[in-house]
């Protein structure tokens, strides 16, 4: 009995070991996201209406090559940044607006989660248009880092931007 516990134990510690040998082989063959940079920060010509405007979903796709991780993860961290600063150019239309309110009444981790992982970030940020121009000025005069900024906002100043300082139009 005593060797087959000690050869479990030798053959259980072996398994573990190569477990974690393949772990680290995996996560090393993962591509690593581009670091970008602010001038990485545009949008693709094709998605600026003829106003100017952009959804902010948009522009982080196109600075993510389409990524749809990284594109949530820089739109998580651009919609935290305006909101944190206050920005009062974001723009949306009426029913985009009530859409929002309505799905907020439902599920209030509509404005309460941004997290990157978060789905919510797609919907908040595919229905927040601002214009190009001004954005890019923005976030160059507020000095926004998209490769190592933590931006955070309270819930309340996220319900507060929301409901007083986007436009609707």
């Amino acid at each position: 009995m005593a060797d087959t516990e000690l050869d479990n134990t030798a053959e259980d510690t072996a398994i573990e070991g190569q477990a974690g040998v393949d772990a680290a082989a995996t996560e090393s063959a993962a591509p690593a996201a581009p670091v970008l940079s602010l001038s990485d920060i545009k949008a693709a010509p094709a998605d600026i209406d003829e106003d100017g405007f952009v959804s902010i979903w948009n522009i982080a796709a196109n600075a993510c090559n389409k990524n749809t991780v990284q594109a949530r993860e820089l739109a998580s961290k651009l919609l935290c940044f305006l909101c944190k600063k206050q920005c009062d150019f974001v723009v949306t239309s009426g029913s985009n607006a009530e859409y929002l309110d309505q799905w907020f009444e439902r599920d209030n981790k509509l404005l309460y989660d941004w997290k990157p992982e978060s789905e919510t970030v797609d919907v908040v940020s595919q229905h927040a248009e601002v214009p190009h121009d001004a954005l890019v000025s923005f976030l160059e005069n507020n000095k926004f880092d998209p490769a190592t900024g933590k931006y955070t906002a309270t819930r309340a100043v996220r319900v507060q931007w929301f409901q007083e300082m986007w436009c609707v139009g």
